[in-house]
């Protein structure tokens, strides 16, 4: 008669099942990591591309035109995101 929890497997058996059922795990992280490595650096290649065409000179001539014809809305933009950034980075004083 077994006893409970006596498995009636060989003494031995369950450690194989056990390194067996590792290396697959071990297979499938090492395809997985594999796949998203390979993705990052197909992505990181087409953003360096993307930032490398964009000519910064002409974006900050295009800001700067924009607030000499619109000065009262550029302030105000500046303000209300400045507002936000304060509201986002303040330390909550309340809480102590």
């Amino acid at each position: 008669m077994q006893e409970e929890g006596m498995s009636s497997d060989a003494p031995g058996t369950g450690s194989r099942t056990a390194n067996s059922k590792m290396g697959k795990a071990k297979e499938i992280i090492g395809e997985r990591y594999s796949r998203a490595s390979d993705q990052a650096k197909k992505t990181y290649g087409t953003v360096r591309e993307k930032v490398s065409e964009v000519d910064v000179d002409g974006v900050m001539e295009q800001v700067r035109a924009y607030v000499r014809e619109n000065p009262g809305k550029a302030l105000l933009f500046s303000v209300g995101t400045g507002f936000l950034l304060g509201l986002l980075l303040r330390s909550d004083d309340d809480e102590e």
